[in-house]
């Protein structure tokens, strides 16, 4: 193979140069081992290639026609060279992105935003699911990165995750609500509302992180119904409750619901995680990483 690609580049030297002489300066040999390997390299082919004379050299049309074959070759291998190059240092190729739905208020959009301006090369393949279920796509390898909430079944250590954005929570009133006028709610108020809560079968997280909440600051709620974000705001609006949600929400903006900061003694913040393999190979990942990091608000120590 190594002796049949010398005898092809001899002989596409002498093809585009029409002439053994600027060939051989051309490819750093001189001229009898060129003619030599031309000569080897049609004798491979089985046909004549070049037509040789004392003052001209020109191509067959069988040699005309490989040199335009061998050409596109070539074309289409350093085509082929740029792509792999470019997939390589994350320029290129697919990113396979889960998300879950509350980062698509504020934080997947921005971050989102900001590295298709970077990389408009990077094909993005997204999909909206609950936590667990983006996991499991994660180590299925079917997901290549993931903006998710923290989940007991990272502890076996087979994935990267790290916080990568913090809000406060809010308490969503109906507009028409003597509290609507406020510029904050106290917890301890909350204890005499009715409250929407969240359906622990789909919403684990906040489930828990409201029970944290109102635990900690010893109030007991009186949940009247649970639902779903977004579809949660569609009671507050029509004023079956009030409820306590992450402040990024404030983003959909539905009418007839309010947002106020939530006062309390102890206020457990709602944080996001960007996940991804230990493993992973897709070299796309680091930036769009570095993009929800940026994206972020997270305290530091």
């Amino acid at each position: 193979m190594a002796l049949f690609s010398r005898q092809m580049i001899a002989f596409m030297a002498v093809a585009e140069e029409l002439h053994f002489g600027r060939a051989a300066q051309r490819l750093h040999v001189s001229q009898p081992p060129l003619s030599q390997q031309v000569r080897l390299f049609e004798e491979r082919v089985g046909v004549p290639l070049i037509e040789r004379s004392t003052r001209t050299v020109r191509l067959t049309a069988a040699g005309l026609a490989l040199r335009n074959a061998l050409q596109r070759l070539m074309d289409d291998g350093d085509a082929a060279l740029t792509a792999a190059r470019r997939v390589a240092i994350g320029e290129s190729g697919l990113l396979r992105i889960g998300f879950t739905p509350t980062a698509a208020y504020r934080l997947v959009p921005a971050a989102v935003g900001t590295y298709r301006q970077q990389y408009p090369g990077v094909h993005l393949s997204m999909i909206e699911a609950d936590t667990a279920h983006l996991l499991a796509l994660l180590r299925h390898d079917r997901l290549d990165i993931a903006v998710t909430r923290r989940h007991e079944s990272i502890a076996d250590g087979d994935l990267h995750m790290e916080p990568v954005d913090t809000e406060p929570l809010v308490v969503a009133v109906p507009a028409h609500h003597p509290l609507a006028a406020r510029d904050e709610i106290d917890i301890g108020e909350l204890a005499d509302m009715p409250l929407v809560g969240f359906v622990r079968a789909k919403s684990e997280y906040f489930h828990a992180l409201l029970n944290e909440l109102f635990r900690a600051n010893g109030v007991a709620p009186d949940i009247v119904m649970e639902s779903l974000l977004p579809t949660l705001l569609t009671p507050v609006a029509a004023g079956v409750g009030v409820a306590v949600v992450p402040a990024s929400i404030a983003e959909l903006r539905p009418r007839g619901v309010r947002y106020l900061p939530l006062k309390a003694k102890v206020l457990p913040a709602s944080t996001l995680y960007v996940a991804y393999r230990k493993d992973g190979i897709n070299p796309a990942v680091p930036q769009l990483r570095a993009a929800l990091v940026d994206a972020g608000v997270v305290a530091r120590p």
